[in-house]
């Protein structure tokens, strides 16, 4: 975060707040409190009305009568940014946690205290709920390096951290996208140690650099390979009509073609979420047969046989 902008997040939030110490300041920007001291002096030479209040209980406030100009929103596009920003607390975007509490600070800035706190009543009630996945945390500035990479449109370097063989590789990367699911961040591109598109969750990234090399695969359509999770993959089932009305609306069903035929629905379903099909088919046996691909059908098979081994034991 600049220095600017670190200044005015300390104006907004002593507006919000009322009172704070220079400790929480600087926990808050995740900075020194040396750092903050420096920059309550800058703004006081720029005559911005902080005062200073020393020994037990003290800490730094700015002048009630101190106005700041900031956008008029309504009611109605002040609770809609909440809520957007609410959500976007989900994504969890790395190294960025400062500059989006800061935005929260901002947008409820144009509030006074009367609307800001039925704001924050209304927000309490709302809550969002995308995340399968909770990564312990990233890399410094794996996001700012990767999107200077999309903008210099150059390759990079990176160590990645292999769970399944508890290793650390490098590879030479082209990246052609950055992206939010199950509750952790991904890059996809061109490996060039494999010549095949690659996807790497960022958690997992130990190092990235980048190359002075064009990144000649940017805007290329690159097949992912068949053990990658997010490739898409086409499904034939047959379901029960009562089943389907209760999950037709759910995200892997999303891409789907059904015809009535005897004994129920025949689903066409192109997803890249195996899983959720896998998971269907072996909760409801009942309910839904799978038809296609072979290659799926034998996995549900080899899966229900070492299931039956295991647990059905005479």
């Amino acid at each position: 975060m600049k220095k600017t902008e670190r200044q005015n997040g300390i104006v907004h939030l002593l507006r919000i707040r009322k009172k704070m110490t220079a400790n929480e300041l600087a926990n808050y920007f995740e900075v020194s409190e040396r750092t903050i001291y420096r920059d309550i002096d800058a703004l006081s030479q720029l005559r911005i009305p902080i005062i200073a209040y020393e020994g037990l209980g003290g800490g730094y406030e700015i002048d009630p009568s101190f106005f700041m100009p900031s956008i008029k929103l309504s009611e109605q596009e002040i609770l809609m940014m909440l809520m957007v920003l609410k959500a976007g607390e989900e994504l969890r975007v790395p190294n960025m946690t400062t500059d989006y509490k800061l935005l929260i600070s901002k947008v409820l800035n144009a509030l006074s205290d009367e609307e800001r706190q039925k704001a924050e009543q209304v927000m309490s009630h709302i809550e969002f709920d995308i995340i399968r996945i909770i990564p312990k945390g990233y890399i410094l500035d794996v996001i700012t390096i990767l999107l200077e990479a999309f903008r210099k449109s150059c390759d990079l370097i990176l160590i990645y951290y292999h769970p399944e063989r508890d290793e650390k590789v490098s590879r030479r990367f082209s990246p052609i996208k950055l992206f939010f699911a199950d509750g952790g961040w991904y890059v996809n591109g061109y490996c060039h140690m494999r010549k095949a598109k690659r996807t790497f969750r960022l958690d997992r990234i130990v190092s990235l650099t980048c190359l002075c090399d064009k990144n000649r695969y940017m805007n290329s359509q690159l097949s992912l390979p068949e053990n990658d999770k997010f490739k898409w993959y086409t499904y034939e089932l047959i379901i029960d009509p009562a089943l389907y009305r209760i999950i037709k609306d759910d995200v892997y069903l999303q891409y789907t073609e059904t015809k009535s035929r005897e004994g129920g629905l025949h689903l066409t379903v192109n997803t890249p979420y195996k899983n959720e099909i896998r998971q269907l088919v072996l909760n409801h046996p009942e309910h839904v047969t799978a038809l296609k691909p072979d290659e799926f059908i034998q996995e549900i098979k080899e899966l229900s046989h070492a299931i039956s081994k295991k647990y059905l034991k005479p």
